[in-house]
């Protein structure tokens, strides 16, 4: 009688893991230019695990969109709301981006995954453009609201004004940095966009700062 070969159990891993590692392909090739051959090999998965534990590539990248969506908040936005005044905290809030845009040691230049990926694929796919859609809501309400904690009394077409500045150069950040500016010029990018919205915010105060540096 022959025997039927037992099935071997399914392999066990740290989707949490696997997920930057997905992250990280995503973020350097787009969408487009990753391929399931590109997943399977930087996180040493079949592709039918990658399939069974994500769904296909489109969802693996929503996903990954998702997770850095999610980094940004808790450390560019989270320096943000943490900083005692506005100027400080927009400063705290583009250092923290361009730390996730050039990567631990300052080398690696990718940008932001979502201005610099999901952009270019919204046009021909509605999720990828829903979900670029929802994070960059996001990160204007965020901008919104901290400019609106130290300015409570601000015109609201002023508070537009500076909250579509803020997220503006935001966008600017992540296109220099891919494109090769060095972090000194991004830094003086950043700082002049957070005195010009501190400025608009509270402008009385900004005008007693230069009063008082000079």
């Amino acid at each position: 009688m022959t025997k039927t070969p037992a099935r071997g159990r399914p392999r066990k891993f740290d989707k949490d893991a696997v997920l930057e590692l997905m992250v990280n392909v995503f973020w350097e090739k787009g969408f487009s230019g990753t391929s399931l051959e590109d997943l399977s090999r930087a996180t040493s998965l079949s592709r039918p695990s990658l399939y069974a534990a994500y769904g296909n590539k489109l969802a693996m990248y929503l996903l990954a969109l998702d997770v850095f969506g999610k980094r940004m908040a808790t450390e560019a936005v989270g320096a943000l709301a943490s900083s005692p005044d506005l100027k400080t905290g927009l400063e705290n809030f583009y250092a923290a981006a361009l730390d996730i845009y050039l990567g631990p040691n300052g080398d690696m230049a990718r940008g932001c995954l979502v201005f610099t990926t999901a952009v270019t694929e919204a046009a021909t796919e509605p999720r990828i453009k829903d979900v670029l859609s929802t994070l960059l809501e996001g990160f204007d309400r965020a901008l919104s609201a901290q400019i609106s904690r130290h300015a409570p009394h601000l015109d609201p077409s002023v508070l537009e004004v500076a909250t579509n500045l803020a997220s503006g150069t935001l966008l600017n950040l992540a296109t220099r940095t891919r494109a090769g500016t060095p972090r000194a010029a991004l830094t003086r990018i950043a700082a002049s966009t957070a005195g010009t919205v501190a400025a608009l915010a509270n402008p009385a105060a900004e005008r007693g700062n230069s009063a008082d540096s000079a």
